[in-house]
């Protein structure tokens, strides 16, 4: 029975490890339907050792040439809260969040914004067709440089990945032009998530940090400044200890001598 039980086991694994070894070909939403564990956005159990990307801890992004990467704080407690990646002219908000092992949460919250987004002003409508699952298309109400009402295209997109969730937010030229969206879709893919192995409630924001190098030149910038205070300080004291040490006029023109 032993030596049965071993041949079924073993058969089990070749099976195993034959399907890990699958490589789909072609283009997600091209040639055949989107995968989410093979093309992206990855769990970091994916891809544990995704190189050419910028590391903020929970999200791990792409470091494309002449990117431009801003770093998102929530108001009030300074938590980076999502990222947000110019590319080619169209801007990329990136945010990830827990959520329950067995179910998604893009359903829910894409409901919520629909919601949100009409009682605001704007208006908003689901385009099931998405490389990556529907999408929702939103016109968001704004000001023009004149000051008059103005509505900015935005497209969100969710993606549920194992016990986390994430929403991008795509404006500017991507949000419409299908060959720019394409560009930030790719982009997308190659995000990296490394939730954590903690308990945490759905929903909950997984807070990000900044790259070592960012803290790194962050604190000789600081450094710096406090330095140039200082020198300031000293050169100010130094002037005025002169300026009392220096000869009084009698009124008549004359200096004391």
């Amino acid at each position: 029975m032993a030596i049965f039980g071993r041949k079924k086991k073993e058969t089990v694994d070749a099976v195993e490890e034959e399907t890990e070894q699958v490589v789909l070909e072609g283009e997600p939403g091209v040639d055949r339907d989107w995968d989410r564990a093979f093309d992206g956005p990855h769990d970091v159990s994916e891809r544990p050792e995704a190189t050419g990307l910028v590391n903020l801890g929970a999200v791990k992004v792409p470091a494309v040439p002449g990117m431009e990467m801003r770093l998102d704080l929530e108001k009030g407690t300074n938590r980076i809260t999502g990222v947000t990646c110019t590319i080619g002219g169209s801007k990329l908000q990136v945010q990830a969040f827990a959520a329950p092992r067995s179910e998604g949460l893009w359903d829910e919250i894409r409901e919520g914004l629909v919601e949100g987004i009409k009682a605001a002003g704007g208006s908003a409508q689901v385009d099931p067709d998405g490389v990556m699952g529907k999408e929702l298309l939103a016109r968001m109400p704004g000001r023009d440089a004149n000051g008059r009402v103005a509505f900015a295209p935005n497209r969100f997109i969710g993606v549920d990945g194992p016990r986390w969730f994430v929403r991008a937010v795509i404006n500017g030229p991507a949000a419409s032009d299908a060959k720019q969206l394409a560009v930030v879709r790719t982009f997308l893919r190659r995000v990296v998530v490394d939730r954590g192995t903690e308990a945490r409630p759905p929903r909950e924001v997984l807070t990000l940090t900044p790259p070592q190098s960012v803290v790194e030149e962050a604190a000789r910038r600081r450094k710096a400044a406090q330095e140039a205070a200082a020198e300031k300080k000293a050169a100010e004291a130094q002037a005025a200890a002169g300026g009392s040490d220096a000869p009084s006029s009698d009124g008549t023109g004359q200096t004391d001598r």
